[in-house]
């Protein structure tokens, strides 16, 4: 549709508005030329503007508006991309937490020392290991939740199976095997009897010999227990990494130490948790909500500096201790992270455009801008809008986080400041006007 032009805005007398008005009288409106029409009128190129100046380019985006076929175009690719460009974001952070369970499921990967051959029988055939399966974190007790069962190993080259199948007798302890936590084990001179004989060997024993077992592993495929493992702050010094307080980059840290005691044996040297076994590796599997965990475990039973074959009759081939020690660091994931800083760069976002707006209105006394209810409403709508945002984030903790100090609550008062400040301009603005009548 054309536009028309208006009236001149300079000041008329009464004599030039009459003449104007008589001298119009009966004429047809004018109508506004757009860009190229003005070209077609001046073939000499006396008027057009110089092409890619910034008044060409409202000219051109002018009657653009007026087709209405790029423009549309123009907000729908770009709502096109955004779309694409958000899911995109969200598959290829999702897949680093797939990427992250298959290499937690390396469990021999994850050795500290990384020394892949234990000294019970220097390859990597015949060896126990615990696999863990994450459960739950809960953030106020502090406590990492993991169901830990039994694997066998056969060989280096195979998959690792699970403990307890019958019809395996590599894999099944009738007796079955306990598991401690928390405990170690250190070698003592052991004596059974066989065949009415007493023998005498060096075997290990755990060092508190009242302690109750977490579980026992071995007799079924199904046997496990459960694990509560606490978690401390990772760094002391970086109040960015502190638990909660920290969010989103918080890190923490836990540790748990097995010992694994053969439950036929332990019998027969009529010990209370003796007959150690080495646990040779830990699996880890399945995730939780909002939390990332890696690992890394130590076996003191075949440390890296022991190249020789445990000998019981000789204590001096044995380690000082044996057992499993099992180091966890939790941390947020990167999509967690990423959401958590979207969600700070929107209060911003909307904090400094309302903020912007108020100052235009009431600074520059735009008084146009302070008509209406328009930008008082936004004000108090935003108020309640954005610490919203915050109850949206994910794994997000109680409010006192650095996160809230940082990007909420500023940004609620300067929206807050706002709304005070436009409703006393409007307030003083009535008073001026009911004055001047």
């Amino acid at each position: 549709m054309a536009s028309y032009e208006k009236a001149p805005s300079t000041p008329l007398t009464a004599q030039h508005s009459s003449f104007l008005k008589e001298d119009l009288e009966g004429q047809d409106p004018v109508e506004s030329l757009s860009r190229d029409e003005k070209a077609v009128d001046d073939p000499h190129g006396t008027t057009s503007t110089p092409k890619y100046t910034l008044k060409w380019w409202k000219e051109t985006w002018s009657d653009s508006i007026r087709d209405g076929k790029w423009p549309r175009v123009f907000y729908s690719v770009l709502g096109v991309v955004f779309i694409v460009g958000w899911v995109g974001i969200m598959l290829g952070l999702v897949g680093t937490e797939v990427n992250y369970e298959k290499e937690n499921s390396k469990g021999m990967r994850h050795r500290a020392d990384n020394h892949n051959s234990p000294a019970t029988n220097g390859e990597l055939d015949g060896l126990i290991m615990l696999k863990g399966s994450l459960v739950n974190f809960n953030i106020e007790k502090r406590a990492l939740t993991i169901t830990w069962s039994g694997l066998y190993l056969n060989n280096s080259d195979a998959e690792p199976v699970d403990l307890g199948n019958p019809e395996d007798d590599n894999t099944w302890y009738p007796d079955g095997i306990e598991i401690y936590r928390d405990l170690s084990s250190g070698p003592y001179n052991a004596s059974y009897v066989w065949d009415n004989e007493t023998y005498w060997e060096w075997a290990y024993r755990i060092d508190n010999a009242t302690a109750k077992p977490a579980g026992v592993i071995g007799m079924h495929p199904w046997d496990s227990f459960d694990t509560d493992i606490t978690f401390t702050q990772r760094y002391q010094k970086n109040a960015w990494a502190q638990p909660l307080l920290g969010y989103p980059l918080d890190q923490w840290q836990g540790q748990i130490v097995f010992v694994a005691s053969n439950l036929y044996w332990s019998k027969i040297y009529k010990t209370n948790g003796s007959a150690i076994m080495d646990i040779a590796g830990v699996q880890l599997a399945d995730s939780t909500l909002n939390w990332r965990f890696d690992y890394e475990y130590k076996d003191a039973c075949g440390p890296a500096e022991v190249t020789i074959n445990w000998d019981t009759d000789d204590v001096n081939t044995l380690p000082h201790d044996c057992h499993m020690t099992v180091n966890f660091i939790g941390r947020r994931p990167p999509l967690l992270i990423f959401c958590a800083i979207a969600a700070v760069a929107v209060n911003w976002t909307c904090a400094i455009f309302i903020f912007i707006l108020t100052c235009e209105a009431i600074i520059m006394r735009r008084s146009y801008m302070l008509q209406g209810t328009d930008i008082l409403s936004m004000c108090f709508t935003a108020l309640f809008a954005l610490p919203t945002i915050r109850s949206l984030l994910p794994g997000a903790p109680a409010y006192g986080a650095i996160i809230d100090l940082v990007g909420i609550l500023p940004c609620t008062l300067i929206v807050a400041l706002c709304a005070v400040c436009v409703s006393v301009a409007k307030l003083n603005k009535r008073y001026r006007n009911q004055k001047s009548e």
